[in-house]
């Protein structure tokens, strides 16, 4: 990575974290997945993140398979197709949708061989704000990032996928999913103040007893009566 500018760089167990920027570190990463859940609603080095398609993407794909949160099911269609579609069904969740009322579910995208056994994780928004305990405007369930983690890596994996990278760390959700499940981890994050917030949270998930979790399994259809 010459040339790269890295401001840090932390190894706790099996994960690698940058403070870097993910654009200039993504040409010559080799890994076997890319999860991640890169920032919207924001004003992005003075442009709108939403209104523009990521030029980080095409890095990622050159990577590895990729799968990225988008905002809303009417934003989702500024990212090139994907390869497949699955979601987040998050009840009483408090986002708004551009039609009116609420937006209850949120589109992942996916790019490459990556394939999920099913297409929807039902985990509830409300639950999981209040359970947080750190200072993130938009943390991801653990639930969640673990299941797109394992059937990102497992799922019709031959063999199965070892490490994982997310570009846009941030507090650092990926990485514990990746530390449960026995997967090595690069994380990449441009914001101090999340990389520190990462930092803590990957180091105590080493501390915690390693997930025994079955592998995803590829559904079979039962025999008709």
């Amino acid at each position: 990575m010459d040339g790269v500018r890295v401001s840090r760089v932390e190894r706790i167990g099996d994960a690698t974290l940058y403070l870097a920027d993910c654009r200039e570190m993504l040409p010559g990463l080799l890994v076997d997945a890319v999860v991640t859940d890169p920032p919207y609603g924001l004003n992005f080095r003075g442009e709108a993140w939403d209104e523009n398609i990521p030029d980080w993407l095409p890095a990622a794909r050159e990577v590895a398979s990729v799968v990225v949160f988008t905002t809303a099911p009417t934003t989702m269609w500024e990212y090139p197709r994907p390869d497949w579609v699955c979601n987040w069904y998050r009840p009483a969740s408090s986002a708004r949708a551009l039609g009116g009322g609420f937006n209850h579910w949120s589109p992942i995208l996916v790019y490459g061989p990556a394939k999920f056994p099913v297409d929807c994780l039902n985990l509830h928004a409300i639950k999981h704000a209040q359970a947080s305990g750190f200072d993130h405007p938009s943390p991801k369930p653990i639930e969640l990032m673990r299941w797109l983690v394992e059937c990102a890596t497992t799922y019709d994996a031959e063999p199965p996928g070892r490490s994982v990278l997310d570009p846009f760390m941030g507090s650092g959700t990926t990485g514990i999913a990746c530390v449960q499940l026995g997967r090595q981890f690069i994380g990449i994050e441009i914001d101090p103040r999340y990389f520190d917030i990462a930092c803590r949270r990957i180091e105590a998930a080493t501390r915690e007893p390693r997930l025994n979790l079955e592998p995803a399994r590829k559904p079979i259809q039962e025999a008709m009566l």
